[in-house]
């Protein structure tokens, strides 16, 4: 079974059957690409996402060959030839050699269970680093190690661990930590900016929460009273362990970050609609 689910693809310009799509066509060359929440039927967040998709371009030296109103309307186009209301859509540009291709597809997804936000998720730790944090590329070798992983039942994400023995981010998720009714994340050169993860820094800046952004210290770890993961998918949850380390899932702080984080969230899509 391939990434791409739901029924119409796009390629460059064209409408294409979802069984005529290959994984293979990323697995070469350079491929730049963001993962867009619908909710619906429209694209959250989309100018946040396609301004972080021209600066990983920037981050490579490369360009995105599709303006603005051009992605709008191939990502609308989309949704509406498949007649999804919830789900994430994927746009990736891939460069290889003289050749450049855009792709827009639905992507099968796996959002958090009511139950996984009240009682939180378990992750476990990988030695691994990106190349180019602050850019959003495919990686092959870290995304088949990490889907492997997540297949497991019990656990729900890959949190990356550095050369210096430090925590960084989820394989897929941006992680923050609760010390003494403040945030504490890795420094923004040393992970992606993801876009759930700015709306809890706004968020924790108009509340007046302090935020630390510092290496975090692997063997550390039992000196926070919570942590929690951010992004497209799971948006604000819980972790109840990293590994064999606990922490409370009912920190008031993480209750009163979710809480807000939905009000805006559905603030966000009622003025959209």
């Amino acid at each position: 079974m391939t990434e791409c689910s739901q029924y119409k693809y796009i390629h460059n310009s064209k409408l294409r059957n979802t069984s005529d799509f290959k994984d293979e066509y990323f697995k070469t060359g350079l491929s730049l690409y963001e993962v867009i929440r619908v909710i619906n039927s429209k694209p959250i967040f989309l100018s946040e996402h396609l301004n972080r998709l021209d600066n990983s371009a920037k981050q490579v030296g490369q360009y995105i060959w599709l303006n603005y109103s051009e992605l709008i309307y191939k990502i609308e186009l989309a949704i509406r030839k498949n007649g999804v209301r919830e789900g994430n859509i994927k746009i990736v540009f891939n460069i290889h050699q003289n050749n450049r291709n855009f792709y827009c597809y639905f992507v099968h997804h796996k959002y958090p269970e009511s139950d996984e936000y009240k009682n939180g998720v378990s992750t476990v730790i990988y030695n691994a680093e990106r190349r180019t944090p602050n850019a959003k590329i495919y990686n092959h070798e870290l995304r088949s190690y990490t889907n492997t992983v997540i297949k497991s039942p019990d656990i729900f994400e890959v949190i990356l661990l550095d050369n210096l023995n430090c925590v960084t981010e989820g394989s897929r998720s941006n992680l923050f930590f609760i010390k003494d009714d403040q945030l504490v994340t890795a420094p923004d050169d040393k992970v992606l900016n993801g876009i759930v993860r700015g709306k809890v820094l706004e968020i924790s800046k108009k509340k007046g929460i302090a935020v630390l952004k510092e290496n975090i210290e692997y063997g550390k770890l039992d000196q926070f009273q919570a942590a929690f993961l951010t992004g497209t998918s799971p948006q604000i949850l819980p972790i109840r362990d990293i590994n064999a380390q606990s922490f409370d899932v009912n920190h008031p702080l993480l209750k009163l970050l979710l809480e807000t984080y939905r009000k805006e969230l559905s603030l966000y899509v009622d003025r959209i609609i």
